[in-house]
């Protein structure tokens, strides 16, 4: 139909790791639809500024397991399978295109957390990367934790002690390979393999996994919550000059890994930098607040800095409200 372009770009992974050339790419998880195109909003009024850094190469929109069982008010702990975050992509997918349409600017890439895979054979494997990936996801991350009921990166293990593993041996043979053999044979798909090792073998088997893991096809490795300053350092030159992308995982407030600016991580040599549920955190410490002062029967719009003002229509504006009226317009014969 003539009037409306339904043709919104949705940047290329592949094309964007082609082309870093050096620079760090950003991934930064969203928990819902609405989270995702503020995302959007944010970073291109940046770029409207002139105010993204040359050395950040571009963005990724993340899609967390962490992310995804907290919406259902739950924690890290394995409650999330298959289909919660296959539904989660959809959610983050639609999102991000209408958010396109809406700026006529191109959706960043979807990458998504599958866990373990979500099953024992490596057909399960194959299963979740075909149906994350219809979904609009353009990575997955798949970890060597034993079993479904594994936990956050950043966490102890699921019973409040360490963490389990399976082998490296399991872990190529049962989830690399299907998951690796799946994306050779898409046109814009990549695995992103990480290990969790450290908790559970200390730092050298966790190296030792991430180059095992890179000769088997990963093509993005991530070992998991480095404990100091030597270890993250370590985990980025591991794969400096390599085809290999190294990423860091950043938590607000954990004690697991230093914390590092997307600017420190790409002077580390960091090929991507993971801020996974920080907007989470973020909006948690500004609902807290809300909810105090409501519950004190205070005003929230008292409180300078909270700059109340444009909340509501902000709000609808990022969320399409003005899209979707132009959209009801244009159908009805209004110009």
């Amino acid at each position: 139909m003539e009037g409306i372009n339904w043709k919104a770009e949705r940047q290329s992974l592949s094309e964007l790791a082609a082309k870093r050339d050096g620079r760090i790419l950003v991934a930064i998880g969203v928990a819902n639809g609405a989270e995702a195109r503020q995302l959007h909003h944010s970073v291109y009024e940046l770029y409207d500024q002139n105010a993204v850094p040359d050395y950040i190469g571009g963005f990724i929109t993340f899609v967390s397991g962490y992310l995804c069982a907290a919406s259902y008010g739950l924690p890290d702990l394995g409650y999330i399978l298959r289909s919660e975050i296959v539904h989660q992509t959809d959610i983050i997918e639609q999102a991000t295109w209408m958010a396109a349409l809406d700026t006529g600017k191109p959706a960043f890439p979807i990458g998504v957390d599958i866990d373990t895979g979500y099953g024992n054979e490596p057909s399960s494997i194959v299963l979740t990367c075909r149906q994350v990936h219809k979904q609009g996801a353009q990575y997955v991350q798949i970890e060597d934790q034993y079993a479904i009921n594994k936990s956050c990166g950043h966490m102890e293990g699921p019973r409040g002690s360490g963490k389990v593993l399976i082998s490296a041996e399991e872990m190529i043979e049962l989830r690399l390979r299907p998951a690796v053999s799946y994306a050779e044979s898409q046109k814009d798909m990549m695995v992103m393999a990480r290990t969790d090792a450290i908790a559970a073998h200390g730092f050298n088997e966790a190296v030792r996994r991430g180059r095992l893991y890179a000769e088997a096809g990963a093509k993005i490795i991530f070992i998991e919550a480095p404990e100091d300053e030597k270890q993250l350092a370590r985990a980025a030159d591991e794969f400096k000059g390599s085809s290999v992308l190294s990423i860091a995982n950043m938590i607000e407030g954990s004690p697991k890994t230093p914390y590092k600016s997307p600017a420190e991580l790409h002077g580390m040599g960091f090929a991507i930098a993971l801020y996974c549920i920080g907007p989470l955190l973020a909006g948690r410490a500004a609902q807290r607040r809300y909810f105090g002062i409501v519950g004190r029967g205070a005003s929230v719009m008292a409180g300078a800095d909270m700059q109340p003002e444009r909340w509501f229509d902000g709000f609808n504006e990022v969320i399409g409200r003005q899209q979707t009226e132009s959209w009801n317009r244009f159908f009805q014969g209004e110009r």
